[in-house]
């Protein structure tokens, strides 16, 4: 379970959005973000605002409240794999198959590469969209709130026979 500390900013029947606590700085790993090498000068420009999820919420956590969410390793795998190596594969495998069929056909082939790779790519992130809004209606692939920030977890306190 990979857990993030959150604050809740607003409820509905069943779910709470919430934006994720990030540390100050560039990579947020140590307390020197304003001395370290790795901030960068431009990053005062690039400031957004933050982003917010939708999260199972089954301990009706209220807004202003912090929370610690959880989420599934085995989910931030499979939405990896969607959005890096799916469409990848596909850009690759649809450029192959264009090039030998543009040759084929007695057109350039590596012109039928380039097109038939960027209809791979567009086609294997719309399948990648398409099964990642299908996966949202499981439970196991959704982000659920775990418990309140300040609450402690027992089991670590006091070992177990």
């Amino acid at each position: 379970m990979i857990e993030q500390t959150a604050t809740v900013v607003s409820v509905e029947a069943g779910y709470a959005w919430v934006i994720p606590q990030q540390a100050a700085g560039s990579c947020g790993s140590c307390k020197s973000s304003g001395s370290c090498a790795t901030s960068s000068p431009l990053e005062l420009l690039s400031r957004k605002e933050p982003q917010k999820m939708r999260v199972l919420n089954p301990l009706y956590a209220r807004p202003g409240e912090q929370v610690v969410v959880g989420m599934q390793g085995e989910a931030l795998i499979v939405y990896s794999l969607l959005a890096y190596l799916v469409p990848l594969l596909a850009l690759l495998f649809a450029a192959f198959i264009g090039r030998e069929v543009f040759a084929f056909l007695g057109f350039n082939g590596e012109l039928g590469a380039m097109l038939a790779g960027v209809a791979g790519l567009l086609g294997g992130l719309r399948f990648a969209n398409l099964f990642s809004l299908r996966s949202l209606n499981s439970p196991d692939f959704q982000p659920v709130i775990l418990r309140a920030k300040e609450s402690v977890i027992y089991s670590q306190i006091i070992p177990s026979p």
